[in-house]
C-alpha cells in the first residue's frame, strides 16, 4: 500500500514537473534527424537552453502566454517561432543554408523578425566587425553600410549615420540611452565594445521608439547574452597592436541557472602616440581606458528582472592644440613617442545603471525600466591642478511599454518615456563652455503592426516636449520646444525578395550646446557662440528597401532621400579668440539629403568556404541657400574576402580575411571647409584554432599593410594635416572555456 502510495505520488510530482516545462525538439529539414548543440533562446525570459544529442532543449517554463523562440545552429537558417499557450513540446525543423539573410531583430526589446519590418536594420555581430581588429567602437561601427567615424587621433571617436553625428544621432544600451557625446565633436561615445555582442542601426528619423534626436538614426548596442542554463562560461582575449606599441586585454565570467544568471566583465587598454606612414609620431595621440560590466537577470513565475551595471574611465590626450600662431603641420609630428598623458588631456568617466521589469499576460507584455547615467568630463589644457573644462552631466530615465496582441495579426505597442538631464560646472574650472542647467524630456507613442497575407503594415504617432530650466544666466528662465512625429510603412516578404518603405518624420530640439555656449573648447580646437533663439529641426525621409535573398547570394538596395527644416550648424565667425577660430551656431532654412546603400553577398557552391562581400555608401548633401553643411562623408566602397577552412587538425586554419576599402573624392564641401582626396587602405588578418572544440584562438593581421597616407574628411585632425596611421601590425590570443553544472539541473 505505502509503495503504490508512493508511486501516486511520483507520478503526480512528474505530472507537475512536466506541465512546469517546454520541450523543443530541433531536427534537420532535409534529413530528418536530430540537431545536437543548437541554440536555442528564449526572448522573453531571456533564457538559453543548448539541445542534447537527441535535438532536444527543456526550458523550465510554463507556457501560459505565447512565448518568442530563436533557434541558431551553424549551417543551418535561423528559425523564428512562437510557442502558444498550454504548449509542452515543440518541433522545429531547419533548413540547411550557406547564407542566413533572415535575422531576428530584437531592438529596443520590441522583438520583429526583419524581413516583417517596415524599417531596414543593419544587424551585424561584433565578431563579424572585429575580424580586422579594431581599436575603438566607433571603428568597428564604420564598417557598417552607411555608417562612418569621426575621429580626432585614435583614443576618440562617434558614431556617423548618412552624414549625421553627435546630437543627431541616439545611442542605446541595451535601450539606456547614453548621453556625453553631445557636449562636442571631441567628446566620443563614453563606452568600449565590452561585453557588447551585437549592433543594430536604423537609419534616418527614428524617434518613434527611441525619443527625439534621432533625426540620423539610432544605434542599438545588446550585450552578450548569458551562458546556457545550468553552465558557466569564462572568455578571455588580448591583442597587441605595432603601429601604437599598444594593448588590450579583457575578461568575461558567465554563470546560469534555472532562474538566475550573471556575468561581470573588465577591460583594459593602453596605446602610446600613433605612428604616422612617413615614421613619424602624432604628438599626443596617446590614450588607455578602462571599463567593467556586472549584468544580473533572474525569472519568475511570469516575468523577467534584470539588473545591469556599467563603468569606463578614459584618458585621451588631445592632439593638434597650440597657442602657437606660426604653428604648421609639422609643429604636431614629432620623431619620439610617448606613453604617459601630457596636457592638453582629457578625462572621461562614465556610469551606466539600469534596472528592468518585465510582465507577461496571455494578451499582453508590460516592460518598465530605470536608468540613472553620470558622465563626467575634465579637461586640462595648460595646468594639472586647474582644469580648463569639468563637467557633470546626470541623468535619470524612465519608461513605460505596453504590448497588446489585438489579434493575431495585430500588435498594439504604447509607452511613455521621461528624461531628467543636469549639468553642473565645476566652480574651479577655467573656462565655462555651457551654464549649469536642467531639461526635463517627455514623450508618449502609439503604434500599431498589422499582418496581412505577405504584407506586413506600421503606423505610429508620438509626441515629445522639451522644457529647459533652472539656467545660471541673467534674464534667461526657462525654454519649451514641442514636437509631434509619426511614422507609416509597409513590408511585402517571400521567400527570395522582401520589399519595404517607410515614410518617417522626426523631431529634435537645440541643445543647451547650440543654445549657449560662450567660451573655448579647446578638444575642438575652437571658440563656439549660441544662439538662444534657435528654433526646433524638423526632418521627413522616405526610405526604400530592396532585398534578395538566394542559397549562394544576396543583394540589398537602399535609396532614401531625408529633408530637414531649420537645420542647425556651426558656422565660422572669420575672428580669433586668443587665436583660436571663433565660430557660432545659426539655422539654414532647409538641408536635403540623399543617397544609396548596397550590399552583395556571395557564396559560390564551387568554393564552400569563400565569402565575397561588397557594399557601397553615397550621400549626396544640398544645403537650401547657402553650403551650411561640414563633413559629409566620402563615398566608399568595401570589398571583404573571407575563406573558412574546414579542417578537424589539432591546430588548423580557421578563417583568411582581406578587407579593400576605397574612399572617393569629397569636392561638396561648406564655407571654409577644406576638399578631401581619394584613397585606399588594405586590411588582412589570419585566423587559428586549436584545442577541444577550438577553445583557444589565435588571430594576426595587418591594417594598412600599404602604408598608405590618408587624411579621411571626416577626421577631426584634418585642419593640421595631420594623417591617419600608418602600417599596424596586431596579433591577439582567445580562451574560450564552457562546461556545464554537474548534477545541479535547474538549481537556483
Amino acid at each position: 500500500m505505502k509503495y503504490a502510495f508512493l508511486c501516486y505520488v511520483l507520478f503526480l510530482l512528474n505530472g507537475f514537473y512536466q506541465g512546469q516545462s517546454l520541450t523543443v525538439q530541433v531536427f534537420d529539414s532535409i534529413r530528418n534527424v536530430p540537431l545536437a548543440d543548437a541554440t536555442v533562446y528564449c526572448v522573453e525570459y531571456d533564457q538559453t537552453v543548448m539541445t542534447n544529442a537527441s535535438g532536444n532543449s527543456v526550458f523550465p517554463l510554463n507556457v501560459k502566454s505565447s512565448l518568442t523562440f530563436k533557434i541558431i545552429a551553424l549551417g543551418y537558417r535561423s528559425a523564428f517561432f512562437t510557442a502558444l499557450q498550454g504548449q509542452n513540446v515543440v518541433q522545429i525543423r531547419v533548413l540547411p543554408v550557406h547564407l542566413d539573410m533572415h535575422e531576428v531583430t530584437v531592438s529596443s526589446g520590441a522583438l520583429t523578425q526583419s524581413n516583417k519590418n517596415p524599417f531596414h536594420i543593419e544587424s551585424q555581430k561584433m565578431s563579424a566587425l572585429g575580424m580586422i581588429s579594431n581599436l575603438t567602437l566607433g571603428e568597428a561601427l564604420a564598417k557598417i553600410p552607411g555608417v562612418y567615424n569621426a575621429a580626432l587621433g585614435n583614443g576618440i571617436s562617434k558614431p556617423v549615420i548618412r552624414g549625421m553625428q553627435g546630437m543627431r544621432v541616439v545611442t542605446l544600451l541595451n535601450g539606456l540611452r547614453l548621453e556625453g557625446q553631445q557636449w562636442g565633436g571631441d567628446h566620443g561615445i563614453g563606452i568600449t565594445s565590452l561585453g557588447v555582442s551585437a549592433v543594430e542601426v536604423i537609419k534616418g528619423p527614428a524617434s518613434l521608439l527611441y525619443g527625439a534626436d534621432a533625426l540620423g538614426g539610432v544605434v542599438y548596442l545588446v550585450d552578450a547574452p548569458f551562458a546556457p542554463s545550468n553552465a558557466r562560461a569564462l572568455e578571455f582575449q588580448t591583442e597587441g597592436f605595432s603601429n601604437t606599441l599598444g594593448g588590450r586585454a579583457q575578461f568575461i565570467y558567465k554563470e546560469s541557472y534555472r532562474k538566475f544568471r550573471w556575468f561581470v566583465a573588465s577591460t583594459y587598454s593602453n596605446h602610446a602616440d600613433f605612428q604616422l606612414p612617413s615614421g613619424k609620431f602624432a604628438k599626443n595621440s596617446r590614450f588607455n581606458d578602462f571599463g567593467a560590466k556586472v549584468n544580473m537577470s533572474y525569472t519568475g513565475k511570469r516575468s523577467l528582472y534584470s539588473l545591469r551595471y556599467t563603468a569606463s574611465h578614459s584618458v585621451a590626450g588631445i592632439p593638434g592644440h597650440t597657442h602657437d600662431t606660426l604653428a604648421t603641420p609639422l609643429t604636431f609630428q614629432v620623431d619620439e613617442r610617448e606613453r604617459s598623458y601630457e596636457l592638453p588631456a582629457q578625462f572621461f568617466q562614465n556610469h551606466l545603471l539600469q534596472a528592468t521589469a518585465n510582465f507577461y499576460r496571455d494578451r499582453y507584455e508590460v516592460m518598465a525600466m530605470y536608468g540613472a547615467t553620470v558622465n563626467r568630463l575634465i579637461e586640462f589644457d595648460e595646468k594639472v591642478t586647474i582644469p580648463s573644462l569639468s563637467m557633470n552631466l546626470s541623468n535619470h530615465l524612465a519608461q513605460v511599454k505596453w504590448l497588446v496582441k489585438w489579434k493575431k495579426s495585430t500588435r498594439l505597442t504604447a509607452g511613455i518615456q521621461a528624461m531628467l538631464q543636469q549639468n553642473v560646472n565645476a566652480v574651479n574650472a577655467s573656462d565655462t563652455l555651457i551654464p549649469n542647467a536642467k531639461s526635463m524630456d517627455v514623450g508618449g507613442y502609439l503604434n500599431v503592426n498589422h499582418e496581412y497575407y505577405s504584407w506586413t503594415f506600421q503606423a505610429g504617432l508620438r509626441f515629445d516636449r522639451r522644457t529647459i530650466y533652472g539656467i545660471d544666466l541673467p534674464f534667461q528662465d526657462k525654454m519649451s520646444f514641442n514636437g509631434l512625429n509619426g511614422s507609416i510603412g509597409a513590408v511585402r516578404s517571400s521567400e527570395s525578395i522582401v520589399f519595404r518603405t517607410s515614410l518617417s518624420s522626426g523631431f529634435r530640439a537645440p541643445h543647451l550646446t547650440e543654445l549657449f555656449s560662450n567660451g573655448y573648447h579647446h578638444g575642438a580646437l575652437r571658440y563656439e557662440v549660441g544662439k538662444t533663439s534657435l528654433i526646433p529641426e524638423k526632418a521627413i525621409q522616405l526610405d526604400v528597401t530592396m532585398e534578395w535573398n538566394q542559397a549562394h547570394g544576396a543583394l540589398v538596395f537602399n535609396p532614401f532621400v531625408s529633408y530637414i527644416k531649420d537645420y542647425i550648424y556651426l558656422e565660422p565667425m572669420g575672428v580669433l579668440f586668443d587665436g583660436i577660430p571663433g565660430y557660432r551656431y545659426v539655422q539654414n532654412n532647409a538641408v536635403l539629403f540623399s543617397g544609396l546603400d548596397l550590399s552583395y553577398h556571395v557564396h559560390p557552391h564551387f568554393a564552400h568556404g569563400l565569402h565575397w562581400e561588397i557594399s557601397l555608401s553615397y550621400l549626396h548633401v544640398s544645403a537650401l541657400g547657402d553650403s551650411a553643411v561640414s563633413m559629409i562623408p566620402q563615398p566608399r566602397m568595401q570589398h571583404v574576402l573571407r575563406y573558412e577552412f574546414e579542417s578537424t587538425n589539432f591546430l588548423k586554419i580557421k578563417e583568411i580575411n582581406v578587407q579593400s576599402t576605397t574612399m572617393g573624392a569629397q569636392n561638396n564641401v561648406a564655407y571654409l571647409e577644406t576638399t578631401s582626396k581619394a584613397y585606399h587602405v588594405l586590411d588582412f588578418s589570419l585566423v587559428f584554432a586549436f584545442g577541444k572544440a577550438d577553445q583557444f584562438t589565435i588571430k594576426g593581421g595587418g591594417r594598412n599593410v600599404l602604408n598608405a597616407t590618408y587624411i579621411d574628411h571626416l577626421s577631426r585632425l584634418k585642419n593640421i594635416q595631420m594623417p591617419f596611421p600608418g602600417r599596424n601590425i596586431f596579433l591577439g590570443v582567445g580562451y574560450n572555456f564552457n562546461r556545464n553544472f554537474k548534477n545541479k539541473p535547474y538549481e537556483n
